[in-house]
């Protein structure tokens, strides 16, 4: 998903966060690759995806390299989607401060962060099926070669299988997260930077450092990527164009999709890739 706007600061603090954020999601991406390929049943017969073996293949199909296939198409996605993100909730935050002035700031960040992720995600859809297809290995070739198979195969909706499971992903994941990185952080910094006296009164507290800020964030989205695995297997599935073998527009919508792979995968297969993709 798209990365979570910094509370401030305006273009220059964007492009700063943006920018920062690339190497870590570069470092990184080998963990993202062996989790879409966890979560991808490979056209297995339906009978056999819920046996031990069948993840057993899965497995070791998941951890054998290229690691970086579609690093680009992330690399594309990164930048724009964070400013559209970005851009969106700035103008949704102001837009709802006017129309409620006495609603709570949490409130009207997290609606304001869902407003974005809607408006990001018409950026970082195609871009996420054309970095799950390398990473499935559907496609070893360039990066316009794809775009253009994906084009003359499925035309333009192509670049948009799995929008709505990604949207099923992604609004709840950044409600959890923002609610669970609050929750955290007011806990850290009750019990680990207030000095508090005998009746529990806070006497003094000392500022937040950059690196405990990012581990409260590292915790609040594993929280939210671990309670969200499931919604993330139905996004990884949708958006690839196809289904137990099957073409990917048998799936007559990502609804259906949750208890389908419960029935032919069972419990497993709801939480397939979970470790990394809690990462």
């Amino acid at each position: 998903p798209a990365s979570q706007p910094p509370p401030g600061g305006g273009i220059p603090s964007m492009i700063k966060a943006s920018v920062s954020q690339a190497p870590i999601m570069a470092l990184t991406y080998p963990i993202d690759t062996i989790k879409t390929r966890l979560q991808i049943p490979f056209g297995a017969p339906s009978a056999y995806q819920r046996s031990a073996s069948a993840f057993k293949v899965r497995r070791i199909n998941a951890l054998q390299g290229p690691y970086w296939p579609g690093v680009v198409a992330s690399c594309a996605n990164q930048f724009p989607t964070f400013a559209i993100v970005y851009s969106t909730f700035e103008a949704a935050r102001n837009a709802l401060e006017d129309a409620f002035p006495r609603q709570s700031k949490h409130a009207v960040d997290t609606l304001a962060v869902l407003v974005g992720s809607v408006a990001g995600s018409l950026w970082s859809t195609p871009c996420e099926v054309i970095k799950c297809t390398f990473q499935s290995g559907m496609y070893t070739r360039s990066l316009g070669g794809a775009v253009r198979a994906i084009y003359a195969e499925t035309g333009p909706l192509g670049f948009y299988q799995g929008y709505s499971a990604q949207l099923m992903r992604d609004l709840p994941l950044y409600g959890i997260l923002l609610g669970s990185y609050e929750a955290v952080r007011d806990s850290y910094i009750r019990r680990f930077l207030s000095v508090q006296d005998k009746k529990g009164r806070v006497k003094a507290k000392r500022g937040m450092t950059p690196r405990e800020d990012a581990a409260l964030g590292f915790v609040a989205g594993a929280i939210a990527g671990a309670v969200t695995n499931p919604f993330d297997v139905v996004r990884t599935q949708a958006t690839m164009r196809m289904w137990g073998g099957r073409p990917w527009w048998s799936a007559s919508n990502s609804a259906s999709m949750m208890p389908r792979i419960y029935a032919e995968q069972g419990f497993r297969g709801l939480v397939a890739g979970l470790p990394a993709g809690a990462l």
